[in-house]
């Protein structure tokens, strides 16, 4: 009998942030990413012919950026390469895609539909932008979609503009007791409820077209190593709740831990799968205070297994950049494979979270 079983597999950002970029970036991992039946990955970055109109609140960050334009969109190639190396939806949700303003950010998504990737997290509306990407393999109807928390101001779709699909937080102080007040304060957040409920009715609606949904939510802390915000708990089990199978994230700088609800993987962090840059990663050009070589030298990959309509398994496979940006999909007995599982139990387990994995990143679902 044929095999139905269909293999998913998932990774974090892609950020190639440059005119140049490497021709051999994804062969090391070409092999793992185009033998999957479906490959996602977070386009982290606008990529088209010309800079554009970059928007007008990151163009501020620009002008005060000194080694260059820290917003010109990357090249075009670089998502025919995606292409090339297996990837077959992508993300446009998260903090970077608006960089080049509206043209840049239009001509990303325009080069992913015309490289044969579906878009998904945005568009030239807020409605086209909540629209999911549905890919069919085997029988089986897997419908994806994205939203983000990380993004500048206006950066979000409106009924008229173009921009990325939101999943906003508000941030207030609480002290312990009355006699504190004001006084080293608990950071806490709580997300917005229309961004949650609009969400919550794309979920609703796509599960009653497909068998599984996945959710991409770029989101959380940026440099704490563990950290997972309360908006972010209190959202990924209103999503399971809807509807949403698995929960692939990135955002923050540091891989984090992961979570299982009602038999559902949530992976709060999964770092940065390719990271090409015109300056030294040893380097914190975006005034960051986090060791960026070491958080984004390494990154987690996700392959899922799907069977029934239903996911029957999660496994966490490390991801190694080093200092090239380059990644290549680990293999146990490789180097760095047991260091960052290592790495996840640790900040799973300093979170609080209940995840649990065997030697080889298997996740216990149940």
């Amino acid at each position: 009998m044929p095999d139905k079983t269909l293999r998913l597999f998932a990774v974090g950002d892609l950020q190639l942030m440059t005119r140049e970029p490497p021709a051999d970036l994804f062969t090391a991992v070409t092999p793992v990413l185009s033998a999957a039946d479906v490959t996602f990955g977070n386009c982290e970055w606008p990529y088209a012919e010309e800079a554009g109109d970059t928007h007008p609140v990151e163009a501020h960050i620009n002008d005060d950026f000194d080694g260059g334009d820290l917003f010109a969109p990357g090249a075009p190639e670089s998502i025919a390469m995606m292409a090339t190396a297996g990837f077959d939806v992508m993300s446009v949700a998260n903090n970077h895609t608006m960089h080049g303003g509206y043209r840049a950010f239009l001509r990303t998504i325009a080069l992913l539909r015309e490289s044969g990737i579906a878009p998904v997290g945005g568009g030239d509306t807020i409605v086209t932008a909540r629209e999911p990407a549905i890919v069919e393999r085997k029988g089986h109807r897997i419908g994806f979609l994205a939203c983000t928390s990380g993004f500048l101001p206006g950066a979000h779709a409106g009924r008229r503009t173009p921009g990325i699909v939101p999943l906003r937080r508000h941030t207030y102080a609480e002290n312990n007791s009355w006699h504190d007040w004001g006084i080293e304060p608990d950071t806490r957040t709580l997300v917005n409820r229309d961004d949650l409920a609009a969400m919550i009715e794309c979920i609703t609606r796509l599960k009653a077209e497909v068998d599984t949904v996945v959710l991409s939510c770029h989101w959380g802390i940026l440099e704490h190593e563990s950290a997972i915000a309360d908006y972010q708990r209190d959202a990924a089990r209103a999503f399971i709740d809807a509807g949403v199978d698995l929960i692939v994230s990135q955002g923050p700088l540091p891989i984090k831990g992961f979570e299982v609800y009602r038999g559902k993987a949530i992976l709060y962090c999964m770092g940065k799968f390719a990271m090409i840059s015109p300056w030294s990663r040893d380097e914190t050009p975006s005034g960051i205070s986090a060791p960026l070589l070491d958080e984004t030298s390494r990154g987690l990959g996700a392959a899922i297994t799907i069977a029934d309509g239903a996911i029957t398994g999660v496994q966490i496979v490390p991801v190694y950049l080093g200092s090239s940006g380059r990644p290549n999909i680990l293999q146990p007995g490789d180097p760095h494979y047991d260091a960052i599982l290592g790495v996840v139990a640790e900040r799973t387990a300093a979170a609080g979270l209940n995840g649990t994995m065997d030697a080889q990143g298997r996740i216990k679902l149940d």
